[in-house]
């Protein structure tokens, strides 16, 4: 006869119950300590080299939009750039940053949607800033245009559309008075023909030399970011400083290099020229927009009322729209 089931005793009940939940709580007894190993390993990164790691965040946020970086070699050395795929039928758009420690990362929310419609975007970080070489040279705009002529040049680009900010856009202008048979369009990006004037404000707030200063700089070229403490502003002058001789020489070589561009604008009458701004800029305002309209002949304008110094980043889906319209139009400097 078989023998009745044995009736489960209180305490088998009570490890009955007990257990599945030790069993479900076991990924946060792994992920919990984890998390913290992580953190930890991030805290200590940011604090060492908080530029770094802020390009790595962004670079990486771009990764997932198709953005890839490259490098390139170059006569005088090694540069990076960043990169978007295009259709062949469509010029390709060379972005040229100027300073701030963004790099080339200052086109960080525009070239997702340059990708998107069909544009092949480059966007190279300068000799002398970022991620590309340093090496003692004059790093002045003439130089800086020599070296986009070369990555045109590598990359086999038959025509090119520029688009630059800040003193990037005088490296712009300076290849293309150069090349005129290579620009298709030029857009200006709160920047350009800025003289001694412009450039004197350019320098006191672009190479820092204080908490304050690189707080603004921060603020302004790493739009979005926390506030962070002083401690922190620090250790960003400090890492900043690699790029401070390329910043210097391209601000010292403004009233030579712009004088050899005004003296060849008859070269750019054919090329169709944007100057884009925002009209609450701290350098490059309402009064130097219509200056720098006023000595390119045939340009037009955009401008976007309430951004500052950086319309790309402070209002990225307007700016990429105008840009996109502007690059699509059918005028040309062929």
């Amino acid at each position: 006869m078989a023998e009745p089931a044995k009736k489960p005793s209180a305490a088998e009940i009570r490890g009955s119950l007990i257990a599945p939940q030790v069993r479900r709580h076991t990924w946060i007894n792994i992920a919990g300590p984890l998390s913290a190993i992580f953190m930890g390993v991030f805290a200590a990164a940011m604090y060492l080299h908080p530029v770094g790691v802020i390009r790595w965040l962004q670079m990486t946020h771009l990764g997932w939009s198709g953005v890839t970086q490259k490098d390139l070699a170059l006569q005088d050395g090694l540069i990076t750039y960043l990169i978007t795929g295009g259709y062949q039928d469509e010029e390709p758009v060379v972005l040229i940053h100027g300073l701030g420690p963004g790099g080339a990362l200052v086109w960080r929310g525009v070239m997702s949607t340059l990708a998107s419609a069909h544009l092949k975007a480059i966007a190279p970080n300068l000799p002398g800033f970022a991620s590309s070489e340093h090496k003692q040279a004059d790093y002045s705009i003439a130089y800086q245009a020599n070296a986009i002529a070369q990555t045109i040049d590598e990359m086999k680009l038959d025509h090119v559309n520029l688009v630059g900010s800040d003193l990037g856009a005088d490296v712009a202008l300076y290849y293309a008075v150069d090349h005129p048979d290579k620009v298709e369009r030029i857009v200006l990006v709160s920047g350009g023909l800025i003289g001694k004037r412009g450039a004197a404000k350019l320098r006191q707030v672009m190479l820092p030399e204080t908490v304050d200063a690189i707080r603004a700089q921060a603020d302004m070229s790493l739009f979005g970011m926390p506030p962070m403490p002083d401690f922190m502003y620090e250790r960003m002058m400090s890492e900043l400083s690699m790029d401070i001789p390329a910043g210097t020489d391209m601000l010292n070589s403004v009233p030579r290099d712009e004088g050899h561009i005004r003296s060849k604008l008859g070269q750019l009458f054919n090329t169709l020229t944007i100057v884009m701004y925002g009209a609450k800029g701290p350098f490059f305002g309402t009064a130097e927009g219509e200056a720098l309209h006023a000595a390119m002949p045939g340009s037009a304008t955009v401008v976007f009322k309430t951004s500052g110094e950086y319309p790309q980043l402070e209002h990225p889906e307007e700016f990429s729209e105008s840009l996109v319209y502007v690059l699509k139009q059918e005028e040309g400097g062929r």
